[in-house]
């Protein structure tokens, strides 16, 4: 034994020789041949399957932009404004609104520190009414209004808090 390959016999050799060169076009031997020899018909076969390229039927990226080509030809199709932009500009507009509007509430709601209207006697008098009364640093308000009071005020108002007792 010579291992495991053998020697090819002529004709078929010669028929695997015209069968690469063209597996379409035979030589009447050859197509002979390969009706008795079902090893050169399984390799012309082999073959001809190498051979075969599927053909492109599109064009790369044709499907892709195939719905953009479609709608560009219908005639009277109005382009849509981006929707998106338009809620966020209707989202900022109501942001602001309720910004702008719990900062005017705010301030429409506050007392007045001092107040301008009533005479200074009334005020001396009604001054444990009209300063809010803090739990905690209660002679803190009262030295806020200093600058605010005449001398006179001022005077009876230092009085009137270092007469008052603090609570820890």
């Amino acid at each position: 034994m010579s291992g495991p390959f053998t020697v090819l016999p002529e004709a078929c050799a010669r028929a695997l020789a015209e069968i690469e060169a063209d597996p379409l076009a035979l030589t009447p031997q050859a197509a002979a041949h390969l009706e008795t020899c079902p090893a050169c018909s399984e390799a012309r076969v082999a073959w001809l399957a190498q051979a075969e390229e599927p053909a492109a039927q599109a064009p790369a990226g044709y499907f892709q932009r195939l719905p953009g080509r479609i709608l560009a030809k219908l005639p009277g199709t109005p382009r849509r404004a981006r929707p998106h932009l338009v809620l966020w500009a209707l989202a900022a507009g109501l942001l602001a609104a309720v910004g702008v509007g719990g900062f005017l509430a705010g301030r429409a709601n506050r007392t007045p520190l001092v107040e301008a209207t009533l005479a200074p006697a009334a005020q001396a008098q009604d001054s444990r009414e009209t300063l809010p009364d803090t739990p905690f640093q209660e002679g803190e308000e009262d030295y806020a209004q200093l600058p605010n009071l005449s001398p006179e005020e001022a005077r009876r108002l230092i009085e009137r808090v270092n007469s008052q007792s603090y609570q820890p």
